[in-house]
């Protein structure tokens, strides 16, 4: 039959097993360049408030717009940052685009707090824009030269192999396998290596010819040795399939431990106030999940260890019991609280681990059945922020380093988590007082500071938008001119008190008798008030101004110095936009002319000129 030469099924499979191995080590070297570069990637916000964000405060704090360029420009050319913005409180923006990073894509952003230099106020904020493009060029560049460097030695060895084999083991292969092939047995066999000596040992060539010569005598010698072996290689295959499943369980938990590190850190990117607890709370429970424990919690503080806020996820049946530290100073616990200061950890397998001075903490353990505790402080900037801890109730546990550094990455992830809601809630503040300001300056810009209705600023921009609307399309526009009658006697009479009271209570009539939300009423002088009736025609505002002197006479507002009554009365005058177009002015003139007109037919009436009609 048909034969496959060796030298070329060694040479294939020693090519093949070296192929494999450098395609390992080349993806190992991509995954190291990646995690390299993401681990910069990561580190960018942290370098920027390092080492440029003092410089950058100062700068801002001093509008020394040449220096705050320089530093843009600086941290721009960080390796992966695309650009980089910056806004000051009072406004002025600033921006520097790397060209080398144009046209790349926005793989994240990063915004950071602007301090000023004397004091903890914040004066802006910079806004990060970071590209992985780096990333990957350069973990194509490595995979590319190492890729090629294999590729030389994998041909270079591939031919010396083939030389070294066919030389050295196929040719003296072929004349044994011709020497056995023609052997019968009784006749003795012919040197099997020509120019060797009987029984010298030179290489496996040599004993490979030393064993065809004593097969016969040791024929029931070399089964009992391959059962042997085959025992053993059967035991060493068990054993390197354990080896082979323990590894693989280990890099499937790396696996899932790293894609759990992505998703809590990109599920807390840009994210609002109002879901960042709901976010955590997911976030606590799937910790939980992968690190097999019934009880995992997170805790900030507020300032030297009082708690502020406490997210906890517990297992099913497991109750919850770090809410209870709401408000409460972690210092009181002293020998928990000395163990997290000193060494960044608290770890009990056991209860007995206990100290005899640790009483309270013995006491609340106890109380809530906790058989094992991990707990670990969160630092940022120097100083702790929260803890971050989880335990163990139907049985004790031993939290072996593997674990403990795993919760140190977590305890990191999540400090971002404790200062992105401490930074929202802040920006929240800062959004309400800056609403409640502009609110304030907006009431003081367009009301009345004695009555609180609108003043003549307010009134004369809403008249201009009112006229031109209507006058665009073509619907009726009605001004009422209101002046209250005999004031000044009023004033004599029971003093400006009660004149500001007065003015109060006729404003407040008349703003109660405008039906619609467009209907607009104004004190626009001393004792003088004025009305926007849009879409209102002529008659149905003089309907209206009749209505408004009417409930002012009903006030029964005491007036004994009148010549229009015994009490406080209004005169109106009513000009409606009709017929050819006018301006605003001449409107407000006819309303004019209509109060005039009411005054000089004795007061305490409504008239209308006669263009109006």
């Amino acid at each position: 039959m048909p034969t496959r030469r060796l030298t070329r099924q060694l040479i294939w499979q020693l090519l093949l097993y070296t192929l494999l191995f450098g395609a390992a080590v080349t993806g190992l070297k991509a995954a190291l360049v990646w995690y390299n570069g993401k681990q910069q990637m990561d580190a960018i916000p942290a370098t920027v408030s390092r080492l440029y964000l003092p410089l950058l405060s100062q700068s801002a704090w001093d509008v020394d717009i040449p220096a705050i360029q320089l530093q843009l420009r600086l941290i721009a050319q960080i390796p992966g940052v695309q650009s980089v913005a910056l806004r000051t409180e009072l406004g002025q923006s600033l921006r520097y685009d790397n060209p080398e990073q144009q046209g790349q894509d926005n793989n994240g952003q990063y915004q950071l707090s602007l301090l000023s230099p004397h004091s903890t106020e914040a004066i802006g904020s910079l806004l990060l824009t970071v590209s992985h493009q780096h990333i990957y060029s350069t973990m194509r560049q490595e995979v590319a030269s190492a890729t090629l460097a294999f590729l030389l030695g994998f041909f270079g060895l591939a031919l010396l192999l083939w030389l070294l084999f066919n030389r050295r083991l196929v040719r003296p292969l072929q004349g044994m396998a011709e020497i056995v092939r023609n052997y019968q047995p009784g006749m003795q066999l012919p040197p099997l290596l020509p120019g060797q000596q009987q029984g010298q040992i030179d290489n496996e060539l040599s004993e490979l010819a030393r064993a065809f010569r004593s097969m016969s005598d040791n024929i029931s010698h070399h089964l009992q040795e391959r059962q042997q072996i085959e025992n053993e290689l059967a035991s060493h295959r068990d054993q390197l399939a354990g080896l082979v499943t323990e590894r693989t369980r280990e890099l499937k938990q790396l696996l899932n431990f790293q894609q759990l590190i992505a998703g809590i850190s990109t599920r807390f990117i840009n994210i609002p106030l109002h879901d960042i607890d709901q976010a955590t709370k997911m976030a606590l429970g799937e910790i939980g999940h992968f690190m097999q424990v019934e009880r995992c919690y997170l805790i900030s503080f507020a300032d030297d260890w009082l708690v502020n806020t406490v997210h906890e996820w517990c297992a099913s049946g497991i109750q919850p019991t770090t809410h209870s530290l709401q408000g409460q100073s972690m210092l009181r616990r002293r020998w928990a609280s000395q163990q997290l200061q000193e060494h960044g950890l608290l770890s009990l397998d056991t209860l007995d681990e206990l100290p005899d001075d640790a009483t309270l903490e013995r006491q609340e353990l106890e109380e809530h059945q906790i058989q094992s505790l991990f707990m670990l402080r969160i630092d940022h900037m120097g100083r702790p922020v929260g803890l971050f801890g989880c335990d163990m109730v139907s049985s004790p546990r031993h939290w072996q380093g593997k674990e403990q550094q795993q919760a140190r990455l977590l305890g990191e992830t999540l400090a971002n988590t404790i200062i992105r809601r401490q930074q929202l809630q802040a920006l929240s503040q800062t959004q309400q007082q800056l609403h409640a300001a502009n609110a304030d300056l907006a009431r003081m810009a367009f009301s009345d500071g004695l009555t609180g209705i609108a003043n003549r600023r307010y009134f004369d921009e809403r008249l201009s938008l009112y006229f031109n609307a209507a006058r665009t399309t073509g619907k009726a526009l009605s001004v009422l001119q209101i002046d209250i009658d005999y004031f000044k006697q009023f004033n004599d009479s029971y003093g400006h008190l009660a004149g500001d009271q007065c003015l109060r209570q006729v404003a407040q009539c008349i703003q109660e008798q405008l039906p619609a939300a467009a209907d607009l009423a104004a004190r626009v002088g001393g004792e003088e008030f004025a009305v926007l009736l849009p879409g209102y025609l002529a008659a149905e505002a003089v309907a209206l101004a009749e209505a408004i002197r009417l409930a002012v006479w009903q006030l029964a507002i005491a007036h004994r110095q009148s010549r229009a009554g015994d009490r406080v009365s209004i005169s109106i005058g009513v000009a409606s936009l009709q017929g050819p177009p006018q301006s605003e002015h001449q409107l407000m003139r006819n309303a004019d002319k209509a109060l005039y007109l009411a005054k000089h037919h004795g007061r305490n009436r409504v008239e209308i000129t006669d263009t109006d009609h």
